[in-house]
């Protein structure tokens, strides 16, 4: 393919790089890929708290996508079907026992190590790990938005945006979400 032909294809927007490819142009599929890519593994990420499970995830997302582009309708917010994949996908991988240790353990037993033995650093990533065991406890849309709002620090209308809910519905679901939070977490005695 010509630089200047990328170059073109790069300036295209996501449901324009979409239906070139549904005309059979394979390189619009890989520009679109690459513009999310970051997007894909940070959400992953947020889901597995592990490097190598948001790896796996990713590479899972990315295939995907590349079997249902073709069933991408112009009408869905891009970002947010691609949100809905990534965590289908990461729940299809929970529901399977794929998921390997929390990784805030492996911090924790660093924390013990005399080299980082500071009492806030401890308290620090305990609190994490209590906070992200809370989180995969929250169901749906709860669970959605508040890793969006926590973790990525989306606004309300992005929320909105991504899981193709009104914006109310964004703050709500947070709402619960953190009263959720609250009570799982006072049940283990863990206090914010």
């Amino acid at each position: 393919m010509e630089i200047k032909e990328k170059e073109s294809l790069e300036a295209l927007k996501d449901y324009e790089l979409i239906e070139q490819y549904k005309k059979g142009n394979n390189e619009a599929l890989d520009i679109l890929l690459t513009r999310y890519k970051s997007y894909i593994f940070n959400i992953s990420y947020r889901f597995m708290h592990n490097y190598e499970d948001a790896m796996d995830l990713t590479q899972d997302v990315l295939i995907r996508v590349y079997r249902a582009i073709g069933r991408y309708e112009e009408r869905n917010y891009f970002k947010g079907w691609l949100y809905r994949i990534i965590s289908n996908t990461a729940i299809n991988m929970f529901s399977k026992a794929y998921r390997r240790e929390s990784p805030y353990l492996e911090k924790l037993e660093m924390a013990d190590d005399i080299r980082y033995n500071t009492e806030k650093e401890y308290e620090r990533v305990y609190l994490q790990e209590k906070i992200y065991s809370a989180s995969m406890k929250l169901k749906g849309k709860q669970r959605d938005v508040f890793i969006l709002r926590y973790y990525e620090n989306y606004s309300y209308k992005e929320i909105a945006n991504i899981l193709n809910i009104s914006c109310d519905s964004a703050k709500s679901n947070y709402s619960y979400a953190l009263k959720k939070m609250k009570s799982l977490l006072e049940k283990e005695r863990t206090l914010l």
